[in-house]
């Protein structure tokens, strides 16, 4: 049994190891990002993929140094907000660094959200000033003269006929001070970071992330990867920085002095060409990329032996495709990590030398877990191990809550503290946690509840589908029947019926797929991977 996972004190509360005691105990995030910047010097620090432009970390400190200067003259100061909405780029690591100097809470969007999404997540933040591309753009234009506090934009990258200021404009004539330094602010109750939650059940919700927030995570990533402390070893960020995985990963990078391959998008060959080149030793995926090094024909044709460890999450991953990318890739180490926006980052993660890949690992430190009845209240007993019910968190790293929103902070964060995640899973003797699904995807099928996440670990098994996604067709007598939708690999002339036989002969009769299959172009997802079913059971409404 994993040493002090159990309290027997607090029966079935399970804890992680204490948080270690790094150097930068009373210190801001500002303040450690501009110390470690400033020892980096001529390190490489970024380097974007698709232009072959690169960054060092004494460059990242001067321009983002500058900008906080020219922030501070056009008037922002401690707790105002700005919003970055943009993909990957060279550009948004500067930005963040000088907010967090100045104690000015960021705000990144998705540049693909639509109109509609965008309103909802601008009016929830207001951003004083929002920094786009010419991609984020498009969208920021019309919903600019909606927003009632007229904020100004800002643009992030270099355009063509861009009427807009740029960065360039913002610090063409401003000197860095020697004095310049980073403000002191209450690291347990400064908002360093308004997040969007992935809104896979509805739109997205403001997640109110701290400084203490994301320093428990850079200690946490200290202790479960001592070996890229203080290491210029590369990483590839592939997933979006708007997401707080891949956000909190950027700042990792940072303070470790990491070297970051950026990726603007996704493009098979040049995802593979970028490992190939740059020798990636560290990448972080989500399960479709992680379907794609197991089963696409072209990954053969290039030379991914840099590879040394590939940390997955977001959503579920299946024990095949763990299994399949560790053959393929000649014995990465695979680490599986489990988290939600409102922890931050992950509050579990598979230990060195793990190979129990149906598993999401053990608790990280300073986190404290517990799982209680589906349907019970804040009051339930917790269960002992191999119990499936809801899991909670408790620790440094969960959320001080929803932005403007104390009905929905106190649906999910209980007056003891206890986080409910909304996540259906079990933990065995040793202390590992196991996530089923989410509770409101549970398939209710005659009073058996049915796991999606297991019956698409299954499709995916099948070297003819090439992605899937299972949701619950309603019905009026037994509730909810599984229904499957299916991507066809290419050439593949699998029929409807092959695969209902395919995943019949490997489930109990109330997993069976009663609701049929559906084969679609692709599976409709959020930035970071999970499935959106309201997609899915929109396309099915309007079929029935």
């Amino acid at each position: 049994m994993q040493k002090g996972f159990l309290n027997m004190q607090e029966k079935n509360i399970l804890h992680g190891p204490p948080l270690p005691d790094l150097e930068f105990k009373n210190i801001t995030l500002g303040q450690l990002i501009l110390n470690q910047l400033s020892i980096r010097g001529s390190w490489v620090a970024q380097i974007n993929a698709y232009t072959g432009k690169s960054q060092t970390f004494k460059d990242i400190l001067d321009i983002s140094r500058k900008l906080a200067i020219a922030f501070n003259r056009e008037g922002l100061k401690k707790d105002d907000r700005i919003a970055i909405c943009s993909e990957n780029n060279l550009e948004f690591c500067p930005v963040v660094c000088a907010a967090f100097y100045l104690g000015i809470t960021v705000c990144p969007l998705n540049p693909l959200y639509t109109e509609r999404e965008l309103k909802h997540a601008l009016n929830i933040s207001k951003p004083k000033y929002i920094f786009v591309s010419a991609i984020g753009a498009k969208n920021i234009y019309k919903v600019i003269p909606q927003l009632f506090w007229l904020p100004k934009l800002i643009m992030l990258t270099e355009a063509i006929n861009s009427k807009l200021p740029s960065i360039k404009t913002l610090t063409s004539n401003i000197i860095i001070d020697n004095n310049f330094h980073a403000c002191s602010v209450d690291v347990n109750d400064h908002v360093t970071v308004i997040s969007c939650s992935s809104g896979t059940t509805g739109l997205p919700k403001g997640v109110m992330l701290t400084d203490k927030n994301f320093l428990s995570v850079i200690k946490n990533l200290a202790v479960a990867s001592p070996n890229i402390v203080n290491t210029n070893t590369t990483g590839l960020a592939l997933l979006p920085f708007f997401h707080v995985y891949s956000f909190s990963v950027m700042l990792v990078a940072l303070v470790f002095g990491n070297k970051n391959v950026i990726l603007p998008r996704f493009e098979e060959k040049l995802f593979l060409h970028a490992i190939e080149k740059y020798k990636i030793e560290h990448i972080t995926v989500v399960p479709p990329l992680m379907v794609f090094l197991a089963k696409h024909p072209i990954v053969d044709k290039y030379n991914l032996s840099s590879i040394k460890e590939i940390w997955c999450g977001a959503a579920p991953l299946s024990e095949e495709i763990a299994k399949m990318v560790v053959k393929r890739l000649n014995m990465p180490i695979i680490k599986q990590g489990y988290g939600l926006t409102e922890t931050t980052l992950a509050v579990m993660n598979s230990p060195d030398n793990n190979t129990k890949y149906t598993s999401v690992g053990t608790l990280v430190p300073g986190v404290s877990a517990k799982v209680i009845p589906i349907d019970g209240d804040e009051s339930s007993k917790p269960l002992g191990p191999n119990n499936v019910g809801e899991l909670c968190f408790k620790g440094d790293i969960i959320m001080k809550g929803y932005c403007d929103n104390e009905q929905a902070t106190a649906a999910t964060i209980d007056k003891d503290g206890w986080l409910h995640s909304g996540d259906v899973g079990y933990y065995d003797e040793q202390g590992y946690f196991y996530i089923v699904d989410r509770m409101k995807e549970l398939i209710k099928y005659k009073g058996f509840q049915v796991p999606p996440a297991e019956l698409e670990a299954i499709l995916l098994t099948c070297p003819e589908i090439k992605d899937a996604a299972v949701i619950g067709l309603p019905h009026e007598e037994a509730g909810e029947l599984p229904a499957a939708f299916v991507v066809k690999q290419e050439g593949s002339n699998i029929t409807a019926e092959d695969i209902i036989k395919f995943v019949n002969e490997r489930v109990s009769s109330h997993k069976r797929l009663r609701g049929g299959v559906k084969f679609i172009e692709n599976i409709p997802r959020t930035a970071s991977g999970k499935i959106l079913r309201r997609i899915l059971h929109d396309t099915l409404k309007s079929k029935l």
